[in-house]
């Protein structure tokens, strides 16, 4: 059965989509790292860097979910 130009269109979404995910996380684990590496024993963490690297997780979430609740609205629209 042969992809249908919406199924290739999704499938070109969703890969874009995944790509950008990956290089966020990748910012957030090298973020982490370069927090764990500057905190030696005894030293306090840096909560003012950890709350920035938690917040940009959940906005990178929270636009992850936008993103599809508005193409899946689109898409309904077209169908009906």
């Amino acid at each position: 059965m042969p992809a249908t130009r919406e199924t290739k269109q999704d499938a070109t979404n969703r890969s874009w989509r995944t790509i950008a995910q990956g290089a966020v996380s990748v910012v957030l684990v090298a973020a982490a790292t370069v927090v764990v590496d500057t905190v030696t024993p005894g030293e306090l963490v840096d909560w003012p860097a950890a709350a920035t690297a938690i917040g940009t997780a959940v906005v990178t979430a929270l636009a992850a979910y936008i993103q599809r609740r508005l193409e899946g609205a689109s898409k309904d629209a077209s169908i009906q």
